[in-house]
């Protein structure tokens, strides 16, 4: 059996289509855990009756807002399944994503972790932004370089540049379009205090690092939704205070990573290389300088500039910072 956990808060208005995606899968033997994490909507009494006909289990839990992943962690707690899904309310999931990744996991008992790709649309124009996640404009991401070991249609990454790649690219292996063994979760929840919405990125890497196989299927298995109560398709001055705030955290969140334990000299140089351009690149120009806040992105030059500062374009910005 498979647990799919299903936090949501305040999307009442996406629940119809979330259930109507789950109810549609392929593969049919799952538990459905729903965690409403505070909603003051009318997610209670909507989830009541759009899981009053499902023959799957359901369970729905209610508890105080946690975020996301305080929400997941609760599911965890409560899942019974060999695997285990996360679904996102406001994504869709296509039939064979279950079906497809629970074969791979099958056929592959040492794989901890199967994922596909995500076809980006929005949702309120229909329109597809981004056909693949693994080939933005028809490139390949990165970590489809990597060497990996094919078994019928899954990749296995089996390339000693994983973790750099993974810390300096990412794997797109989001947990909306992934089907995990429930034993990754023996002794591992997610951190949910600082609510750092960027917590998928490092949990791909704690996994790589502690040993886990990862494979990917190279097809699209979910229709992820941009609108506007999202950070990807946020905007004004709401999305550029969320877009810092997440930034904020998922360099936090890598320096913390830094701090823990020791980290073999490549991933300590890749984590110091990604932490300098997230404060530089993404944090200080991107985000702060654009949006005239001189000041604040001078001092994220200056900490980025002293994780990295053996790249002259860093330097070049940061001067001309100066004269503008």
């Amino acid at each position: 059996m498979l647990s799919i956990i299903l936090p949501t808060y305040n999307r009442a208005r996406f629940l119809p289509k979330a259930l109507e995606s789950i109810c549609a899968q392929c593969f049919s033997d799952w538990e459905l855990i729903i965690v409403d994490d505070g909603s003051d909507d009318d997610t209670i009494n909507i989830l009541g009756q759009l899981t009053s006909g499902i023959e799957q289990p359901v369970k729905i839990i209610e508890q105080e807002n946690q975020g996301a992943y305080g929400a997941r962690n609760t599911g965890l707690d409560q899942a019974k399944g060999k695997y285990v899904a996360f679904f996102d309310s406001d994504d869709e999931w296509l039939p064979h994503h279950l079906r497809d990744c629970v074969d791979a996991l099958e056929q592959n008992p040492d794989v901890d972790w199967v994922y596909g790709a995500c076809r980006i649309i929005d949702n309120a124009s229909g329109e597809v932004k981004e056909e693949s996640t693994f080939y933005p404009n028809g490139i390949s991401r990165p970590f489809i370089q990597l060497n990996t070991h094919q078994v019928g249609d899954l990749r296995i990454i089996n390339d000693d540049k994983a973790i750099v790649c993974a810390i300096l690219h990412g794997f797109y292996s989001g947990l909306q379009n992934s089907v995990l063994r429930a034993r990754v979760f023996d002794n591992y929840r997610f951190d949910y205090l600082e609510r750092n919405e960027a917590e998928d990125q490092l949990f791909v890497i704690r996994m790589l690092l502690a040993g886990k196989s990862i494979g990917y299927l190279d097809n699209v298995h979910v229709n992820y939704c941009l609108h506007d109560a999202n950070s990807s398709a946020a905007g004004g001055s709401q999305g550029l205070d969320r877009q810092e705030r997440v930034l904020r955290l998922m360099i936090a969140g890598y320096e913390k990573l830094l701090r823990e334990k020791p980290l073999p000299q490549q991933v300590r140089k890749a984590l110091r290389k990604r932490v300098a351009a997230d404060c530089f690149w993404q944090l200080g120009y991107a985000t702060l300088w654009q949006s005239g806040q001189r000041t604040e992105a001078r001092a994220m030059y200056r900490r980025g500039l002293g994780y990295w500062p053996w790249d002259w374009r860093y330097w070049k910005t940061y001067f001309v910072s100066f004269v503008k």
